[in-house]
């Protein structure tokens, strides 16, 4: 499967309503809205959903949902080469 922002997104969605019991994606910085536990329940669901590792760079550069998607797919590439 190819990859793009939209789908991503979309599973975010899927993994946050699943995992989080969100009703949807914040639009604000997820440090406000993420406790540890949840921030960690996220971040192995996406690795798992994904097929993907964050590196420790990773989970200080996510703030947002936006910055999120651009690591998912920075991440699905540089695992998978373009």
């Amino acid at each position: 499967m190819t990859w793009t922002d939209e789908s991503v997104r979309a599973e975010l969605h899927v993994i946050a309503t699943e995992q989080l019991g969100w009703k949807g994606l914040p639009d604000g910085e997820l440090s406000s809205t993420l406790d540890s536990a949840e921030r960690l329940t996220l971040v192995v669901a996406i690795e798992d959903r994904f097929k993907v590792v964050f590196e420790p760079e990773d989970d200080e550069a996510a703030d947002s949902i936006d910055a999120v998607v651009r690591i998912v797919l920075h991440r699905l590439e540089a695992d998978n080469g373009p």
